[in-house]
């Protein structure tokens, strides 16, 4: 799987509110959220935010939301990619 070096999480970097943040274990958290199969966006944010914090980074209490918006945000776009890739997939092997 991605997202990690050596069995250690890589740093991303993502948009949070006004500032850019770099979050380790990124990847590992919306791989744990999408096979959990939480669909409530409440319940992915809080989740997400959960394992960022478990993953050892620093989230102030004052900018939770700001990190909540953006980590739904990104992790939309994590599962976008994978219905993508999954599509690509089908298409191809209906080819053969």
């Amino acid at each position: 799987m991605g997202g990690s070096c050596c069995g250690k999480p890589v740093a991303k970097i993502i948009r949070v509110a006004d500032f850019e943040a770099g979050l380790i274990g990124l990847d590992q958290a919306f791989h744990n959220v999408y096979i959990a199969g939480l669909n409530g966006e409440e319940d992915v944010k809080q989740e997400l935010l959960r394992l960022i914090r478990d993953f050892g980074n620093y989230i102030s209490s004052s900018r939770e939301n700001d990190y909540k918006e953006a980590l739904l945000r990104e992790y939309k776009s994590y599962v976008a990619s994978l219905s993508r890739e999954a599509s690509q997939e089908n298409a191809e092997s209906a080819k053969r």
